[in-house]
């Protein structure tokens, strides 16, 4: 084949091509969807006065997260459905929720099973169950891996947004590094020593009137789960460990035996005179200390992440609006009940101040009309959010 008609060839390739492509786009139906690309840094103050001026609640207020979107989780935790469900089905007593197999099979049965196991059928999936009983399903992570103990700070995806991946999409999806503006700011705020970034990630979503697309929803920084319940109090330590709580304790005075009280009356006189300890006018209390509920209300989020909340960005007219509701949670200690005098001096010769961790919650909520491609910070005394929103080549209407 000669030069000139080699050449020929690979350029009726390249148009033949370009047309294809062209047709490609042509058949995906623009359904009209208004795509602007957003990008968020989150980023905590190290450094924190204890005042407390603008004096915000102690009581934790949860948000609803069961009509958000989540565009995080997927990229940090496996989805196990499409493996599950090409197991093949349990049979007989396989199919068994984990209480029942520890409680009707016996130990005979349960060698037995075992020892019938092959490497085809070591695995299995169970059928759907109606959990007629709730808590014979706790603690069953079948479908999804478990959440990191932190995010990561850099979230992306890997779509770059463009026109096709923009007409093809149903939903928001993050995009790729690439296309991150803030990463010489992250940088400049992880060489302070007063600050400390939780959260940088970016996305393309389309943007609707008030009231009719769904909220984003964000977090990033430690995962509480394990420590703190979403109202901020203790995770209650399983029956085992209050059982060995227990008898260390009664060990100890055990072999400590009984104090003297005449010997714990001095000390207390000696450490009044010396003003080591001083009463506390406990009528003084602090009247807003927070109070466990009962049940959390529904949409309440499962995990306790440090930094986590909604962003709503919607259009009135031509107008672009952000509307966050945002929240820091940080580990503080409460004095949760009155203490009168006589518990005050048995706190003393305890040495115990009878405090209470807590994980409060610092909200962050505002409403701005905000204009594209303009940086826009939300700063708080215990955090800032850095947003800006930028166009599409389907940001206009069409």
């Amino acid at each position: 084949m000669k030069f000139s008609t080699r050449c020929g060839f690979f350029a009726m390739v390249a148009i033949f091509a370009s047309m294809s492509n062209q047709a490609f786009a042509e058949e995906i139906t623009d359904r009209g969807y208004r795509w602007f690309e957003i990008e968020v840094m989150v980023f905590r103050y190290t450094e924190v006065s204890d005042a407390d001026p603008e004096q915000f609640p102690r009581q934790v207020i949860p948000f609803n997260a069961a009509a958000s979107r989540d565009l995080l989780s997927e990229r940090i935790r496996l989805d196990l459905r499409g493996y599950v469900n090409a197991l093949p089905t349990c049979s007989g007593s396989k199919s068994w929720v984990p209480i029942l197999r520890k409680n009707m099979l016996t130990p005979q049965v349960l060698i037995a099973e075992y020892e019938s196991y092959s490497s085809s059928s070591f695995f299995c999936r169970r059928l759907p169950h109606l959990p007629l009983v709730a808590s014979w399903y706790q603690g069953q992570t079948e479908i999804y891996s478990d959440m990191p103990h932190a995010m990561p700070v850099i979230m992306s995806g890997r779509k770059k947004g463009t026109r096709q991946e923009l007409l093809k999409a149903e939903t928001p999806f993050t995009v790729h590094i690439d296309n991150f503006r803030f990463q010489r700011l992250r940088r400049a705020f992880e060489q302070r020593s007063d600050t400390e970034v939780l959260l940088h990630t970016a996305w393309r979503q389309p943007v609707f009137n008030q009231n009719v697309g769904r909220k984003i929803r964000l977090f990033g920084g430690k995962n509480f789960s394990n420590e703190f319940d979403y109202a901020g109090f203790p995770v209650e330590s399983s029956a085992r460990d209050q059982v060995m709580q227990t008898l260390h304790l009664a060990r100890t005075a055990q072999e400590e035996g009984k104090e003297d009280v005449f010997s714990s009356i001095d000390y207390v006189f000696n450490a009044i005179d010396s003003q080591k300890f001083q009463f506390v006018d406990y009528r003084n209390a602090e009247q807003d200390l927070p109070v466990r509920p009962m049940q959390q209300p529904a949409g309440t989020p499962k995990d306790v992440w440090q930094f986590d909340g909604l962003l709503d960005i919607y259009l009135i007219g031509n107008y672009l609006h952000i509307d966050t509701d945002f929240s820091l949670r940080e580990v503080t200690l409460l004095n949760p009940t009155v203490r009168t005098p006589e518990e005050q001096i048995q706190d003393f010769i305890a040495e115990s101040d009878d405090s209470l961790e807590f994980l409060r919650a610092y909200p962050l909520k505002q409403l701005r009309r905000v204009i594209s491609h303009e940086t826009h910070y939300f700063d708080h005394p215990n955090y800032a959010v850095v947003i800006e929103i930028r166009r599409t080549e389907l940001s206009g209407r069409r």
